[in-house]
C-alpha cells in the first residue's frame, strides 16, 4: 500500500518536538546469493540496470528526508544487504548528495559492510577517498566447514587476503562479524577463530549465536532435522570460553555482541542502543525519530517505482511511553554500563523507576548487578536475556 497518500512524514512529526539526527543508515539490499540463516531484506543482484535504479532512488530519498537530519554528521553506516558490491562512482553521486547540504563532524565514523571477496586494493583506495574510516567484514567463520554449512562463498585464504588488504592500505578500523553456536562445533573451531583476530590486532569484532529465523532455508532445514542444533550446554560451554578469551586478551565486552579494545567500540550502533534519533535510507531501512519509528517497504521493485514521483511507500508507528520504556530497558540492557538509575528517573518518572528496582529484584543474583546508581546484566544475564527482559517490562 502506498501510505504517502494517506500521510507523509512531516504531517506525522508536525505535533512533536524532534530532535534532527546525527546518524544516517544507508540499506542496500542487493546480494549476489542468499545466505540460508539470514532474514534481513535482500535481492539477488540481476544487472547494473536495477543497481543504477537503485542509487537513483536511493538519492531522491536523501533529498526528501534532508529535513530530518542535522547539519553535522556523526555517523554513516552502510548495510545490507552487500554494500561493497556498490562501485566507487555510486558511492560518490551517494555521499555527494548526503554532502550538499550536511558536513561531517570531523570525528565521524563512515562504516561499510563488506564480504571477504570484494576486497581488493582498488576498491579499498577508493572507500579512503570517499571518507570510509571503518570496514565490517562478514567473515561468519574462518573454519571451511561452517562456512560451507553458511552458506558462505568466501574461503579462509579470501578472508587473510581482505584482512591484508585493509591493513596494508592502513585501515586503523575494522571489525570481523563471527556466527558461534554452529552444528558440530566444537572448542578448537572457536579458537581458530578467535586466534585471526590476535593475529591481526583486530580492534573490534561481533559474534552473534546462530538465530534460527522464520522464513528461511535455514529454518527449512531444521524443521526437517533438529538434531543438527547444537545442544544448549554445549553453546553456553563454548560461549564462556569465547567470553574467556576475550577478557584474557584486552579486549571490552561492551554490549552483549560486540567487543573492542579502548576507543574502538562502534558510534553508530550504540546510537541505537541509547535511543538517539537515527535515519534510514534505502528499501526496509528504518528510522526513529523519538516518539515515531517509520519503515520503507520492502521491495525494492516497489521502492525505485514510488519514489520517482518524491514519494515514500512508508509505514509508522509512534510509541507510547510502555513501548518506550520496553525498548530503554531492552537496549540498555545490552549495554555493559546498563540503566543508569538516574537517567531512567528523568526520561519518565519515579513510579516507573521504582517499579523497575523493583522488579530487577527478582531477577537471581548470578545474572544482574545493583549498585547505588545502575542496573546491568553480568554475562551470564546476557545469555538468558530474554527470559529476564519479560520480568522487567511494563
Amino acid at each position: 500500500m502506498n501510505n504517502e497518500t494517506l500521510y507523509t512524514i512531516a504531517s506525522i512529526l508536525s505535533d512533536c518536538n524532534y530532535s534532527l539526527s546525527e546518524h544516517l543508515y544507508i540499506h542496500v539490499p542487493f546480494c549476489r546469493y542468499r545466505c540460508p540463516y539470514c532474514s534481513f531484506y535482500s535481492t539477488i543482484y540481476l544487472n547494473d540496470d536495477a543497481k543504477n535504479q537503485f542509487v537513483d532512488a536511493l538519492i531522491k530519498e536523501i533529498e526528501i528526508k534532508n529535513f530530518l537530519l542535522s547539519k553535522k554528521i556523526k555517523t554513516i553506516y552502510l548495510g545490507g544487504g552487500t554494500p561493497s558490491m556498490l562501485s566507487i562512482n555510486d558511492l560518490e553521486k551517494i555521499f555527494d548528495k548526503i554532502l550538499i547540504n550536511h558536513q561531517l563532524d570531523k570525528n565521524a565514523e563512515i562504516s561499510i559492510e563488506a564480504n571477504p571477496e570484494d576486497i581488493n586494493k582498488e576498491l579499498v583506495k577508493g572507500w579512503q577517498k570517499i571518507g570510509i574510516n571503518r570496514v565490517s567484514l562478514g567473515v561468519q567463520n574462518i573454519n571451511e566447514k561452517h562456512l560451507q554449512f553458511l552458506g558462505r562463498k568466501h574461503t579462509k585464504k579470501q578472508i587473510i587476503n581482505a584482512i591484508e588488504t585493509l591493513k596494508n592500505a592502513d585501515f586503523q578500523n575494522i571489525s570481523l562479524d563471527f556466527i558461534i553456536g554452529l552444528p558440530e562445533e566444537n572448542i578448537e573451531d572457536l579458537k581458530n577463530n578467535f586466534q585471526i583476530i590476535l593475529d591481526y590486532k583486530i580492534p573490534h569484532f561481533s559474534s552473534y549465536l546462530l538465530t534460527i529465523e522464520e522464513k528461511t532455508r535455514l529454518s527449512s532445514l531444521v524443521k526437517k532435522h533438529p538434531e543438527i542444533i547444537q545442544d544448549d550446554d554445549d553453546t553456553i560451554k563454548n560461549i564462556s570460553q569465547w567470553y574467556l578469551w576475550v577478557k584474557n586478551s584486552g579486549y571490552e565486552h561492551y554490549e552483549v555482541s560486540n567487543f573492542a579494545l579502548p576507543s574502538y567500540q562502534s558510534i553508530h550502533n550504540t546510537s541505537y542502543w541509547t535511543q538517539k534519533n537515527y535515519i534510514g535510507i534505502g528499501p526496509s531501512a528504518h528510522s526513529y525519530i523519538h516518539p515515531c519509528r517509520l519503515w520503507n517497504t520492502s521491495s525494492l521493485r516497489t521502492y525505485n517505482s514510488i519514489i520517482k514521483n518524491d514519494k515514500l511507500d512508508f509505514q509508522y508507528e509512534i510509541l507510547n511511553e510502555k513501548n518506550i520504556f520496553n525498548e530503554y530497558i531492552m537496549t540498555r540492557l545490552r549495554l555493559k554500563e546498563g540503566v543508569d538509575l538516574a537517567d531512567l528517573t528523568n526520561r519518565f518518572n519515579k513510579k516507573i523507576a521504582q517499579y523497575f528496582i523493583d522488579q530487577s529484584d527478582k531477577i537471581p543474583k548470578e545474572y544482574i548487578i545493583k549498585t547505588n546508581d545502575k542496573i546491568y546484566l553480568t554475562e551470564e544475564g546476557w545469555l538468558i536475556m530474554d527470559g529476564i527482559l519479560v520480568d522487567l517490562f511494563l
